[in-house]
């Protein structure tokens, strides 16, 4: 059996990169093509600049596009050993699709954490890189409203920052209006800045106006025990795809400074977690259907039925994680559902194969001949 897996792999490995790379080539010329005089624009003419936005891009690609070349190198991989009629004699030998699965974990494992390594700290820093260029789609989602503050939420207080004070990393100008458990005003503070403590925020030049007793006063410095970080600010203007677990769960832990719904970063931790296992459902879905290629004439149906199946999967997928980010769905099942339902859908696949009636090995051996 470790011999087999060793060939399996060895076969898949060289179909799956000439598949991913021709793929990556594919869209990152058109890439070039279609923006490439937007990046020379924005780097004053510097030609190094398409290899540097290339490289960029590279991560979001290959994101995207491991889960099909995976699909599509095991396809190619069933293919070829059917083309010789070795398929036919693995399953003659009584090698059961899930064994060849079991042989084939490393592999898919070592894919899971390609794809996981990728998604986590591959794309949040190059799509950074990209926006900074500022072009198109890749620029950063509006922080602030028309009237140029950010408004925010810190456990019950409501807080309002000019969007430049907030983009460039320092307070200044900051509005806190204090509420009690009940959500009526208590209290409003107006600084010219503040500064990070331990604790919270030391404002500086703050006017206090007291809501109960209606009388106001000016105060050098006032300590804030609020929670406020100035580099989450920052996260909450790009897609919830463009950070890393860390950044997902503290902004999921201070509520997304109300920003957007907790449910949110909740659901992308967790379709994080749920996508990596992309490669291995995809390399589990093929071999359990391989165990139906009985002649060279059936691979064009394997083939559809893979495509189509795994085509369910991503539409699926897409829709259960728009009802958790609306929390129609808990965070979890978002994310973890369809997993569960590809794997239910691949385990019954194999469990009624492998309860049949089995071709004897001399008539598989017939046909394919």
């Amino acid at each position: 059996m470790r011999v087999l897996s060793l060939y399996f792999t060895r076969l898949f490995v060289a179909r799956f990169a000439l598949v991913m790379f021709g793929m990556v080539a594919v869209l990152l010329s058109f890439e070039l093509l279609e923006r490439g005089d937007n990046v020379l624009s924005a780097s004053n003419g510097d030609p190094t600049s398409l290899v540097r936005y290339a490289l960029w891009r590279l991560p979001d690609f290959v994101s995207h596009l491991l889960p099909i070349a995976t699909l599509l190198g095991a396809i190619m991989t069933l293919g070829e050993l059917a083309r010789h009629h070795e398929l036919e004699v693995i399953w003659s030998t009584g090698t059961s699709p899930a064994r060849l699965i079991f042989g084939l974990l490393p592999i898919s494992f070592l894919l899971v954490g390609l794809q996981f390594a990728v998604d986590n700290w591959g794309v949040p820093p190059a799509m950074e890189q990209v926006r900074e260029l500022g072009m198109d789609s890749f620029e950063s989602s509006r922080l602030g409203d028309d009237s140029g503050n950010v408004w925010l939420r810190s456990g019950a207080d409501l807080l309002r920052i000019p969007t430049e004070s907030a983009r460039s990393g320092e307070l200044r100008g900051i509005v806190i209006f204090r509420r009690d458990e009940s959500g009526a005003l208590i209290e409003h503070l107006s600084a010219a800045g503040a500064e990070p403590t331990e604790d919270g925020w030391l404002l500086r030049e703050v006017r206090q106006y007291d809501a109960l007793t209606q009388r106001s006063n000016r105060i050098p410095t006032l300590f804030w025990a609020g929670r406020l970080d100035l580099d989450q600010l920052i996260q909450l203007s790009v897609e919830p795809r463009e950070l890393n677990l860390a950044e997902m769960r503290n902004l999921a832990a201070n509520d997304a400074y109300g920003q957007r719904r907790v449910e949110v970063y909740e659901t992308w931790f967790h379709q994080r977690l749920a996508a990596a296992l992309a490669p291995l459902l995809m390399m589990t879905l093929v071999v359990s259907l391989g165990q139906y290629l009985r002649a060279r004439r059936t691979l064009a149906w394997i083939f559809a039925a893979a495509v189509a199946i795994s085509f369910a999967y991503l539409v699926f997928a897409r829709a259960t994680l728009a009802m958790g980010e609306l929390a129609v769905l808990p965070p979890w099942l978002a994310a973890w559902g369809p997993v569960i339902a590809f794997g239910s859908l691949v385990g019954s696949v194999l469990i009624f194969r492998d309860s049949g009636n089995r071709p004897p090995a001399r008539a598989l051996l017939s046909a394919g001949n």
